[in-house]
């Protein structure tokens, strides 16, 4: 009984040692896997930077769009003023 037994444990070991390695090998893949989610993470915060940039840009854009066109119809209201003055433009 001792030999059956000295077998069997030394199957056990056997089949730990196979797990462990797997084990190993599972935990190595898992390091690559945090390591690209870390980076795909680092890549997505400097996108979202990035689109945060570009939104406060064209709001600054729109704004001096709307600017611009506010003082455009000024001046077009002044240019039809003067014309109407010099009898240029109907009253």
């Amino acid at each position: 009984m001792d030999n059956e037994l000295k077998e069997a444990l030394s199957g056990v070991v056997a089949e730990i040692r196979q797990l462990s390695d797997k084990v190993d090998k599972i935990d190595k893949r898992l390091e690559i896997v945090e390591y690209k989610v870390d980076r795909t993470n680092e890549r997505f915060e400097n996108l979202d930077l990035k689109v945060d940039n570009l939104d406060l840009r064209l709001r600054n854009v729109e704004a001096n769009i709307r600017k611009d066109i506010r003082g455009l119809s000024e001046d077009n209201e002044t240019i039809i003023e003067v014309l109407k003055q010099h009898e240029l433009l109907p009253r």
